[in-house]
């Protein structure tokens, strides 16, 4: 074998394994920074070093699980029309490699985790845990497998409060917890539009109707924006409930592309919708601005 062939294929192994991290996806790992937001240590350059070697630990052990459903799921991904083109699926990467890749990614992502906190461990040993189940028997479980990513969302958000030390909301909980079970029904509503044969795909994805979906999407839906107006409304800072319109909006928004577009199949081209990203900008900077009285700030300094 030449040496130009040797480096063409080191190359598509790297490729390969840079895909199997799925960088589209690390926009997950973004949940961990609402700890960092809402405990108002935003200004707080420890706390962030703190939740960047979180979210760096997480994105580790998020990698080698995908890595390892990959090879676990690898005869079920070739009959998938997305799915087949992943880097085990297509051939791309070897087991083999792909295995001690995710070793390595494992045992590291688990050691800057000890490092920050030994919360932000257990957080990550649950994760790694609950995506074990998942994997082995969950996913297979109409309704259930969901909630699990919605569970998968909230451990997250467990990590980012775990490594600045601050108390863990339930509303954060619940908010995650919700937003999450949104994105997941709309994407199971789309691989069940865009799969010739779902049962030999996923069988729990055979198991679910259009009908079905449709409604658990709307019911989801109504109960997180309850469930976030209640948490303006008991907020010590009534003003937070300026944020209610552009959260209304966003869900709605959501809903809207999950029936005109194909977006619910990768919840990360939301960020290349216009409106969404307007609206996101638009809450954040609401949200910052009535919890660190950032008009009051302004208004202070004029004087």
């Amino acid at each position: 074998m030449s040496n130009r062939s040797i480096t063409s294929q080191s190359g598509d192994t790297i490729r390969g394994l840079l895909r199997e991290l799925r960088p589209h996806q690390w926009y997950k790992q973004g949940i961990l920074l609402l700890g960092l937001v809402f405990s108002r240590n935003l200004l707080s350059i420890p706390a962030w070093r703190s939740v960047i070697g979180a979210i760096a630990a997480f994105t580790a052990v998020a990698g080698a699980v995908y890595v390892i459903n990959d090879i676990c799921d690898r005869e079920e991904d070739r009959k998938h029309p997305e799915k087949q083109h992943r880097p085990i699926a297509s051939g791309q990467l070897s087991v083999p490699v792909a295995g001690v890749f995710a070793v390595g990614l494992l045992v590291g992502g688990l050691l800057v985790g000890y490092v920050v906190d030994g919360w932000v461990l257990a957080v990550l040993l649950g994760y790694l845990g609950q995506n074990v189940v998942y994997s082995v028997f969950l996913k297979e479980v109409v309704l259930v497998d969901v909630l699990t990513v919605g569970i998968g969302f909230v451990l997250r958000a467990a990590a980012g409060v775990a490594a600045i030390g601050v108390y863990l909301s339930p509303w954060l909980i619940l908010c995650t917890f919700l937003l999450a079970l949104v994105l997941a029904v709309g994407k199971r509503r789309h691989e069940l539009e865009t799969v010739s044969n779902p049962d030999a795909t996923r069988e729990s994805l055979g198991v679910y109707t259009n009908e079905e979906l449709d409604q658990l999407l709307v019911v989801t839906m109504a109960v997180l924006l309850m469930t976030y107006a209640l948490y303006t409304f008991f907020h010590a800072e009534t003003p937070m409930m300026l944020a209610l319109p552009f959260v209304f909006y966003g869900v709605f928004r959501y809903h809207h592309l999950v029936h005109t577009t194909t977006v619910a199949g990768r919840p990360e081209y939301l960020l290349t919708d216009r409106p969404m990203v307007f609206t996101l900008l638009s809450w954040l900077v609401v949200t910052i601005g009535v919890l660190y009285q950032v008009p009051i700030l302004i208004m202070e300094t004029m004087q």
